[in-house]
């Protein structure tokens, strides 16, 4: 039999075409949910409770039988490519029920935006814009009935609007490099030297230490740039001296690159690309790729994913 879920949050009318596609039971489900797919309201136990995490980036999953969740964990990363589990354990508010509290990656955002499409008039990026721009979002999508015509204008001008405009006047940007390993990471943050449409460049400085993947010593007056496109499976950064001179050059391979008001946020998939100047490229970090598989961090697709990017950029780089 399959599972009881009741859901909550931004991503409520996507989930719930999902679920019940895949034969899962609505429990209480909202009054515009209940609209939208002409389901009659119907109470009682849940087995799984779905809700947004606070910062709207994916959700959190509770529920009190462990097996149920890890199968409902499947269903998802079955469907979603990039969808990534960030911790899994016993509820910090009942020490009976599981926790589980996933990523909504970029890849992730554009299906439930198709799905959600299904159902009711839905801008490209509906629910990135719902967290960065939720009033604008709505405006826009209420204009779409009366004038389907306009669906693009409507999702590129209020992209313009609520981000890349933004982020050309930001003047210094946020990267938010999500680890899967649930692993906190400080912010990369940045000079912005130029916004090019979809494409952002910024510099860093450094001081000390060494040079990951690279393992070449940071020296005084070293800098970085960094190059991040939207939807893009990787983000560069090139490595120079003071002078000018190219150190090297690390490719972070990732989930697609969303651009937001601040900067851009991605999940690190661990593989990386590196090139030292003047030599090959190579591949490091193959095995904490499969490792976040064997974790259940991540699906066998989005790993299959990752290498395929991964193998396709060394082999363009010279």
């Amino acid at each position: 039999m399959s599972s009881r879920i009741r859901i909550r949050g931004i991503y409520s009318t996507s989930l719930t075409k999902l679920l019940l596609d895949g034969g899962y039971r609505m429990v209480d489900p909202s009054s515009r949910i209940r609209e939208r797919f002409g389901i009659e309201e119907t109470t009682g136990p849940h087995d799984i409770l779905v809700v947004d995490r606070d910062d709207f980036q994916g959700i959190e999953l509770v529920g009190g039988q462990p097996e149920k969740l890890c199968q409902f964990l499947t269903f998802l990363q079955e469907r979603l490519v990039d969808a990534t589990l960030l911790e899994f354990g016993p509820s910090t508010d009942d020490d009976t029920e599981v926790r589980a509290r996933l990523e909504f990656p970029g890849g992730t955002k554009e299906f439930l935006d198709e799905v959600r499409g299904a159902v009711v008039p839905t801008v490209k990026r509906h629910h990135r814009l719902r967290i960065a721009e939720a009033k604008g979002l709505e405006a826009a999508e209420d204009a779409l009935p009366g004038h389907p015509e306009k669906r693009e204008s409507l999702e590129r001008e209020l992209f313009r609007e609520a981000v890349l405009l933004p982020l050309e006047k930001a003047g210094r940007v946020r990267l938010e490099h999500i680890r899967p390993s649930g692993r906190p990471m400080r912010p990369r943050e940045g000079k912005v030297l130029w916004v090019d449409g979809d494409r952002i460049l910024f510099q860093r400085r450094f001081s000390k230490g060494r040079y990951d993947g690279l393992n070449l010593p940071i020296q005084p007056g070293d800098y970085g740039l960094t190059e991040v496109q939207e939807g893009a499976w990787y983000v560069k950064h090139s490595y120079h001296r003071k002078d000018g001179t190219l150190i090297g050059e690390y490719y972070n391979i990732n989930t697609p690159v969303e651009l937001y008001p601040y900067g851009a946020r991605y999940v690190d998939l661990e593989v990386d690309v590196i090139r030292r100047a003047g030599e090959k490229a190579f591949l490091i970090d193959q095995e904490k790729l499969s490792l976040l598989v064997k974790e259940g961090c991540i699906g066998d697709r989005l790993a299959i994913k990752a290498m395929e990017v991964a193998e396709g950029l060394l082999g363009s780089l010279p």
